[in-house]
């Protein structure tokens, strides 16, 4: 008879015939993120690419940026980690410190007090250091970890630093790499600014080292520049190769996206 037999209410329980309704839900489920994958990828890669702006539109990203810059970006620093990579690196600064690209101040509650006896926090922005400003001044006025007791904040190039060689103890710089106009020379300042035998200390983002997101990297990068004004895909054991300093300690998080780097003058 062509009539097929019903199941027996037991049999639906039968190992195989679960795991060959599971299979079927698997393969369909499967198809389903297969096809919807490709049509966002077939969308992403229609879209225009978006040309990358000029460095004086990248300085007025970041001015507009500075009001809610530390609101954008708390949360997602505090999930993935980078929060607590800014305070272990911050934290081994010692002396007299140079932070490069200091932005709003973000890593100014990671200063030991005990161990840093001078900070200079230069930015090429003067909205995100008035940002940093209202911290140091807050800090003061209530007397807590917010700040090391003595702070300077100054508008300056990273690339063309107004110290003496060999002023500092420590430079740190935590994602300037990928938002300077010319990061070759600003790793060639830091390493000028930083004492023999000192630290110059590095939190940055840079390209994958899983390609398929190096990929969207490439393809994402003018959206990325142009909100964020920050060139996310740059080669950042590269650059620091090329700059002369010598990494002594390297840590990558996230796919390989962020790096981890101390460096020392060489």
């Amino acid at each position: 008879s062509l009539i097929p037999r019903p199941l027996r209410a037991f049999e639906v329980f039968e190992p195989e015939f679960v795991g060959k309704m599971a299979a079927q839900a698997l393969r369909a489920a499967g198809g389903a993120v297969a096809f919807a994958g490709g049509m966002v990828l077939t969308y992403e890669i229609s879209r225009p690419k978006i040309p990358l702006p000029s460095e004086k539109e990248r300085c007025c990203t970041f001015d507009r940026c500075a009001p809610s810059y530390d609101a954008e970006i708390d949360r997602d620093e505090k999930t993935s980690g980078i929060i607590d990579l800014r305070r272990e690196l911050v934290s081994r600064a010692r002396g007299s410190v140079l932070e490069v690209a200091g932005g709003t101040g973000r890593n100014l509650p990671f200063y030991r007090r005990d161990g840093v006896r001078e900070l200079v926090c230069t930015d090429a922005s003067k909205e995100m250091l008035e940002v940093a400003a209202r911290k140091v001044a807050h800090a003061r006025a209530h007397g807590g970890d917010g700040a090391p007791s003595s702070v300077t904040l100054a508008v300056v190039d990273a690339a063309r630093q107004p110290f003496e060689d060999a002023r500092f103890d420590t430079v740190v710089d935590s994602f300037g790499l990928c938002s300077f106009e010319d990061p070759a020379a600003a790793l060639a300042e830091m390493r000028r600014c930083c004492k023999p035998g000192g630290r110059v200390l590095l939190l940055e983002h840079g390209v994958s080292s899983f390609y398929p997101l190096a990929l969207w990297q490439r393809h994402r990068l003018g959206r990325h520049v142009q909100k964020w004004g920050c060139y996310w895909d740059r080669d950042i054991l590269g650059l620091v190769a090329a700059s002369g300093l010598k990494i002594v300690e390297q840590q990558r998080r996230h796919l390989g996206t962020t790096y981890v780097l101390q460096c020392e003058p060489g």
